[in-house]
């Protein structure tokens, strides 16, 4: 359960050992404004007889209860842990121990501006904290960055925290590095989603011409801005003003445009690095560097990894990540899929071909019939469409084929080991044997036919549990990391700090 508080006016040295304070009483405000909405929005359609006095009855007792919830919920920050408790009918006490705290966290929205409060959100590394913070506690501002700086202290040896952007950051983003990262970092396949969207909008515009504006076309445009539109805007919201660094071990991020963030924590709760390239980055020849960290929720909602670097040229982001991620550069070789691997990807190609070109024969003696009568553009057009769409998306599905069998590749040394895949869009992953969860491997009767497997390594994430895949290789070689992970617990380099909960 996520405690939303936010701190009194008489909290003002609240980092003292043992004090015990109260939230801010803006939270009855937080609370209640998602209900304001709703029963205006109730009270404007069934605004008729008792009904409007009934809502505001509703609203005044949920007002009540907010406030009542937040008089009777404290913080105190002991020696040893942050403690929360709630003394209602349903009461709740939970303690949060420094030494299990994965980061301290400041996410400032639209209403902590207007108050001038900060939101603290506090994260445990483990699977339950991954995606929502085990608490949060919105201070003012000044209140709120005293207690993230004495916190930090505990956190990272009981030494003052420096937090102010070194002199020279390893690397500066500017808005256009912004822009370029929330248009092009979106997944080609959502892209070419939209883009196809966006055409078939345009096209029925076109064919409506004179008649009026077509409905399959504002639905179609709609879907292009909810598919390709609305995703960049947000991101270039969520990146702007970007800034990265790192002093010590401890790595620094913020960023922010309507909701700031500022997120700090330590490399050692790094599970994996992934360096990403989509089809239009690999064009640019920019790639963008995500971490798979637990403990950095930011309680909005959003299920984001850590971006430590923004879309850039790939010789800046190769110095970036041997600047802020030393510990994850993989030297090592890496091999390709086996021949075996092959004929498990044409296989399977040649099963979801034949799959799509069934499912299109009935639409497509459908439309050849309905348009077969037709003259012009729409009457040449529209009976052939779906027979070249067909024939077009099973060239694609060979070529993806191809492609991933080429580039899949699989690499192991002393300490980390990696994972290339992606026949469109490209990702690197490397990982640490120390953060290794899980490692399964499959074969399907195809695999086994070939004599090849697949392996997948689960790990903790920012959103939850996350698992990658690789290609296809022999079983021995995947199976060598789990026996690698065993081989160090046995042997006493296994580090258990590094996968600590």
């Amino acid at each position: 359960m996520t405690d939303e508080c936010s701190s009194d006016t008489a909290a003002d040295t609240p980092t003292r050992h043992g004090e015990t304070i109260r939230c801010h009483p803006s939270i009855i405000v937080e609370r209640s404004l998602s209900a304001i909405v709703v029963l205006a929005v109730l009270a404007t359609q069934l605004g008729r007889g008792a009904v409007p006095a009934v809502f505001a009855i509703l609203f005044i007792g949920l007002v009540l209860f907010n406030y009542r919830q937040w008089s009777r919920t404290t913080v105190r920050f002991d020696e040893t842990g942050v403690v929360v408790e709630r003394n209602t009918l349903f009461k709740m006490k939970k303690t949060l121990p420094y030494a299990k705290v994965a980061s301290v966290n400041i996410n400032r929205g639209v209403l902590n501006r207007v108050f001038g409060t900060s939101r603290l959100l506090v994260n445990i590394n483990s699977g339950s904290g991954a995606t929502v913070p085990e608490a949060v506690l919105t201070f003012r501002q000044d209140a709120a960055e005293r207690i993230r700086a004495g916190m930090a202290e505990r956190l990272y040896g009981g030494e003052p925290v420096p937090e102010e952007e070194p002199a020279e950051p390893p690397a500066t983003f500017s808005p256009a590095d912004v822009i370029v990262h929330g248009l092009f970092s979106v997944s080609t396949y959502q892209t070419v989603s939209g883009f196809a969207f966006l055409a078939y909008s345009v096209f029925q515009l076109y064919l409506s011409a004179g008649t009026g504006v077509d409905g399959r076309a504002l639905v179609s445009l709609l879907m292009f801005v909810v598919v390709q539109l609305a995703p960049s805007v947000s991101l270039i919201s969520h990146y702007y003003n970007y800034r990265v660094y790192r002093r010590g071990d401890t790595i620094y991020l913020e960023h922010g445009l309507i909701r700031t963030y500022k997120t700090s924590f330590d490399v050692s709760r790094i599970n994996a690095v992934r360096v990403k390239r989509t089809l239009i980055a690999r064009l640019l020849h920019r790639s963008c560097i995500e971490v798979e960290v637990v403990g950095l929720a930011s309680g909005s909602g959003e299920s984001l990894r850590p971006v430590l670097c923004l879309l850039k040229d790939d010789a800046a982001q190769q110095r970036l990540l041997e600047e802020l991620v030393p510990e994850f550069v993989y030297d090592g070789d890496r091999e390709r899929q086996p021949a075996g691997a092959r004929g498990v990807l044409l296989v399977r190609a040649a099963i979801a071909s034949l799959a799509l070109a069934l499912a299109m024969v009935y639409p497509s003696i459908y439309v050849y019939r309905a348009t077969a009568a037709l003259t012009g553009i729409a009457g040449t057009v529209r009976p052939y469409a779906l027979p070249l769409a067909t024939a077009a998306a099973i060239l694609t599905i060979l070529y993806a084929a191809y492609v991933s069998y080429r580039i899949t590749e699989f690499g192991t040394d002393s300490d980390l080991f990696t994972f290339v895949n992606g026949a469109v869009d490209r990702e690197t992953v490397v990982m640490n044997y120390d953060r290794v969860q899980m490692v399964r491997i499959t074969r399907g009767p195809v695999a086994r036919l070939f004599g090849v497997a697949r392996a997948r390594v689960h790990l903790l994430s920012a959103i939850g549990g996350a698992s990658v895949r690789s290609g296809y290789f022999e079983e021995g070689r995947l199976a060598a990391i789990g026996e690698t992970v065993m081989a160090r617990i046995a042997s006493g380099e296994y580090d258990y700090r590094k996968n600590s909960i």
